[in-house]
């Protein structure tokens, strides 16, 4: 898998700590987008592939309660949507966002907001409301301050638009997380042209986006552990 990929999952995790992205990672979701395996689990995860029976397709939420619980039943789960982290700058305000829109696991949304005055952040998830729709980003996300109180702070609004800036990239990956749980990634990333801005405690701030892509992937989870 080409290396931009990689680099877009760092990216994204570095972005705020509990955003939805960085949440996602950790149980397999961005698969695609991380490291591949050593090979050693790779032909682990193959050879288990192999000999297990077919893999009944399965919601995000149940192929994650199976996981969980020990089942060693291959769960095949089919995930489209699309990945925006953006950042930007309006004087002495500066945000964060991530946007994450999966057809098993819902969509969900990070805002992070530093001003002179204190922090803010929000977000929400799993939703099932769209925020990626035929060209157009909208999103409204609840935010509150980071000092302690929760106080709430209004809303931000998000608006923008994406487009196709590349051919799809082909994703084939493996990894082992934890240990004895696999996940094996087929499908295609493809890279977006996006743009846009979010209005926040009173203020517009232009976003830029250097993560946008969509994806289309088919993922099968693997317990070999049987715990």
């Amino acid at each position: 898998m080409r290396t931009t990929a990689r680099t877009t999952a760092r990216s994204a995790t570095r972005s705020t700590a509990g955003s939805a992205a960085a949440c996602l990672i950790g149980v397999g979701m961005l698969a695609a987008n991380l490291a591949a395996a050593p090979a050693a689990s790779a032909a682990q995860a193959a050879q288990a592939a192999q000999a297990a029976p077919a893999a009944p397709a399965a919601s995000g939420a149940g192929a994650a309660d199976r996981l969980r619980a020990g089942d060693r039943t291959p769960v095949r789960t089919t995930e489209k949507g699309y990945v925006l982290f953006c950042t930007g700058r309006s004087g002495d305000v500066s945000v964060v966002l991530d946007l994450y829109q999966n057809s098993a696991f819902g969509t969900h949304a990070s805002l992070s907001v530093e001003t002179p005055d204190g922090e803010y952040g929000g977000g929400y998830g799993p939703e099932e409301t769209a925020v990626f729709d035929r060209g157009a980003v909208s999103a409204s996300v609840p935010v509150r301050r980071l000092d302690g109180s929760g106080e709430p702070a209004g809303s931000a609004t998000v608006a923008g638009t994406y487009e196709e800036a590349g051919r799809p990239e082909r994703v084939r990956e493996v990894i082992e997380d934890p240990a004895g749980r696999f996940v094996i990634t087929r499908g295609t990333n493809t890279p977006l042209d996006a743009t846009a801005s979010v209005e926040v405690l009173g203020r517009t701030v232009p976003l830029t986006c250097p993560t946008a892509f969509a994806f289309d992937l088919t993922v099968l989870r693997i317990n070999t552990t049987g715990g």
